[in-house]
């Protein structure tokens, strides 16, 4: 019995207006790029082991109980993480894709449509911060809500 191996079909290689697509992996119910994850994982490790090796060979040099200081060099090491986490955060922003098919699409007028009949009071969009608009840009319905608000003042609605 002989077992063969098939090589997977090539994706065509990119052209001059067709980027590389990353290769999105599923970790924890959240979907991230592979080679941004690698990269997190080495700023994590390099960063948080050195402040621990720091700390320890630190806290050895002045402090007289070698088990005290290695617990105070593992609270650094620990902070060492949570600021390898920051950074990483910072470096690699969130790719996520919303992706809304035609009855999703009817479902988000839907609830644009209940917001504006019981807005009672909250305004536009020209009144949301700057913060807002970019999320709301960002998932592409900031276009929808300025339709909706137009259409409504055209139909008599509040501004």
């Amino acid at each position: 019995m002989s077992i063969e191996s098939q090589s997977a079909p090539q994706a065509p290689p990119p052209t001059d207006d067709q980027s590389p697509r990353p290769r999105y992996l599923e970790v924890w119910g959240d979907t991230v790029v592979g080679r941004d994850l690698a990269v997190s994982v080495v700023i994590g490790i390099v960063v948080s082991v050195g402040a621990l090796l720091g700390a320890t060979a630190l806290f050895n040099s002045f402090v007289t109980d070698s088990s005290l200081a290695e617990a105070y060099a593992l609270l650094v090491g620990i902070a060492a993480c949570l600021v390898a986490g920051v950074v990483s955060g910072k470096l690699f922003r969130p790719k996520r894709n919303i992706a809304v098919d035609s009855s999703e699409g009817d479902k988000v007028g839907d609830v644009i449509r209940v917001l504006q009949e019981e807005r009672q009071g909250l305004g536009s969009v020209g009144d949301l911060p700057a913060q807002t608009v970019r999320e709301l840009k960002d998932l592409d319905l900031y276009d929808r809500f300025v339709e909706a608000e137009t259409q409504a003042c055209g139909t008599g609605g509040r501004s």
